[in-house]
């Protein structure tokens, strides 16, 4: 069973799910009430069905780029995984096959140990649980989360996915629709400066992952 989802938040009153059976997408973000910073940005949600397939040379950003290569700073207290799907972000956001989309501006993120502590502690409650929700058991938000552990952000949005590997969850929340508020779009948004991702294996083998995205103050 695979399963994505991306949530994206765009104010503090504004909230999106979407929930899919078998393979889905959800996403999450939030922005906060700076007007410089409000008005580039816009809330959606989406989900899809059915399996995901590899992503297209058009669709997806380079296959070929060397992960190494886009490294912003090396994470601590990260597992191989987690490491895995940071470099792969960031080989998206520095594929030049997106610089239409991230207008060239999108940079390396650099890795946030309080955004991954975040991340990981919502796919081990994912797993521990058996649910797949960008709202916590206590019913929280992802932008909440963020609050509550006193990390000050202008915006952030979360993508999660509940799959067999990481290159796959990678790319299938590449595999859509270009400039579109999506899980695409989250990965290539030139806003964020941080991200944290937090992975966990349920009890059939199966991957819950959690990208945290932030701009920070």
């Amino acid at each position: 069973m695979k399963s994505l989802t991306h949530l994206k938040y765009l104010s503090p009153s504004v909230r999106m799910r979407a929930v899919a059976l078998a393979t889905a997408i959800m996403l999450y973000g939030a922005v906060q009430p700076v007007p410089f910073f409000a008005a580039s940005s816009s809330a959606a949600n989406s989900s899809a069905n059915g399996k995901p397939t590899a992503a297209k040379a058009d669709t997806a950003c380079s296959q070929q780029l060397e992960l190494q290569s886009c490294d912003a700073n090396s994470p601590v207290g990260a597992d191989e995984d987690e490491i895995l799907m940071w470099r792969l972000i960031n080989r998206d956001r520095s594929d030049i096959a997106c610089q239409e989309e991230t207008r060239g501006k999108a940079r390396p993120l650099q890795w946030d140990p309080r955004l991954a502590a975040i991340a990981r502690q919502h796919s081990q409650e994912m797993a521990a649980n058996r649910f797949f929700s960008h709202s916590g058991t206590d019913g929280s938000s992802p932008d909440a989360r963020l609050s509550r552990a006193g990390i000050k952000w202008r915006a952030t949005g979360e993508n999660i996915a509940k799959f067999d590997d990481v290159p796959g969850a990678e790319a299938a929340f590449m595999n859509e629709p270009k400039f579109q508020p999506n899980h695409r779009g989250n990965i290539l948004n030139p806003d964020y400066t941080h991200v944290g991702v937090g992975i966990a294996r349920g009890e059939s083998g199966i991957l819950y992952i959690t990208q945290e995205f932030a701009q920070l103050h």
